[in-house]
């Protein structure tokens, strides 16, 4: 845990501020993972020793603790702003409301509230959340906007924007 973390918060906004702290440290992490691997092929194999690797082993081991801080604090925001998720029966709930989703809007779903609140591009999409590079991009707008009318039914002020060039972002109201 990080200084001024709060497992116990009751405030939403604290969680949505601890999980972009968290992301934030995990794309750090990400990308001088990224730097040092690459470096590794232009470092002569006798250079290299057992300390750079065991750095790469320090750093992937802290990535994974933020991860996992990063994981918790989806499900502490998910839980402080009464939004259920359901994989089981494929269904979003909030408060009294709850929708009913297919796996392809599922998985949409959660994989756009992993990435929130940066942008995924829709090839990025079609990729990561359903594994299919093949899927033609007018199907993803398909079901962002079945999708996107689900969540209003919802009144969970949750939505999918999306920017030109930057890709589509779940977005959270600043509700306190």
């Amino acid at each position: 845990m990080l200084d001024g973390e709060d497992p116990q918060t009751r405030f939403a906004r604290d969680a949505r501020h601890w999980i972009n702290v968290y992301r934030e440290l995990v794309a750090f992490n990400e990308g001088l993972l990224e730097r040092i691997e690459s470096s590794l092929g232009k470092v002569p194999a006798s250079s290299r020793g057992n300390g750079l690797e065991s750095d790469l082993g320090l750093i992937s081991g802290q990535l994974e603790r933020y991860r996992r801080r990063l994981e918790f604090w989806y499900a502490r925001h998910w839980e402080l702003d009464g939004l259920v998720i359901d994989d089981e029966n494929r269904s979003i709930a909030y408060r009294d409301r709850s929708v009913m989703l297919t796996r392809r809007e599922l998985q949409l779903f959660t994989h756009l509230a992993a990435s929130s609140p940066g942008f995924v591009s829709a090839r990025r999409l079609l990729v990561d959340a359903w594994h299919d590079g093949h899927l033609p991009e007018e199907s993803l707008r398909t079901y962002v906007v079945r999708l996107r009318l689900k969540l209003e039914k919802l009144e969970a002020g949750v939505a999918i924007v999306n920017r030109p060039r930057r890709g589509y972002s779940l977005v959270f109201s600043n509700r306190p």
